[in-house]
């Protein structure tokens, strides 16, 4: 009878121990959908926390840090883009004064869109999108930083101009596809 309840007890112990070591292997990143299918964000680096380059005493979900970093270059590259520079010539403005106010307030608006739309599902003031919806930041009637309405072509160089930043970061060409079909989907609200 003794072996019986050491035996009993020795696989309890093993089926616990199996769930336990099981549960913490497979737990998705808090950015997962139900479905267990992993978004944009996931594959862009999801919610593990890694230091800020920016401020290396924060940390940052690697996510939001890989689409800050893609926005980034991109402005600048939209800044020499003179198909679409004429829309940032605020920001083009204030570089030639050594200022970056709107610089870095059109950045963080653009990656906490951005990351929320392709799946971050952090809602804390750093990663929450609280501005105006995509219709009216680019309406030049509610947006005195917009000059002008945008049009299919400005707009196709912006997502092309996004895409080459996210190549030269080194994203595969199917995840460069995903974050174009996902820029894409909002095309009907940014074209005016």
């Amino acid at each position: 009878m003794k072996q019986y309840n050491k035996a009993l007890l020795l696989i309890m112990i093993l089926a616990v121990a199996t769930v336990c070591v099981t549960t913490l292997s497979c737990k998705k990143s808090k950015s997962s959908i139900v479905s267990g299918t992993p978004t944009l964000y996931d594959t862009l680096g999801g919610a593990t926390l890694v230091v800020d380059p920016l401020d290396t005493s924060s940390m940052i979900e690697q996510g939001f840090l890989t689409i800050r970093t893609i926005v980034d270059t991109t402005m600048f590259t939209f800044a020499t883009d003179p198909l679409i520079d004429n829309y940032f010539s605020v920001i083009i403005g204030e570089d030639t004064l050594g200022n970056y106010a709107e610089f870095d307030s059109l950045s963080i608006r653009m990656t906490r869109f951005i990351a929320k739309a392709a799946g971050c599902t952090n809602t804390t003031p750093y990663y929450a999108y609280p501005t105006l919806d995509m219709y009216a930041a680019h309406n030049p009637d509610s947006n005195v930083n917009i000059k002008m309405v945008v049009t299919d072509s400005a707009f196709n160089e912006f997502v092309y101009d996004i895409g080459q930043s996210s190549i030269n970061y080194g994203l595969s060409a199917q995840v460069v596809s995903q974050i174009g079909s996902l820029l894409y989907k909002y095309e009907g609200q940014v074209v005016q």
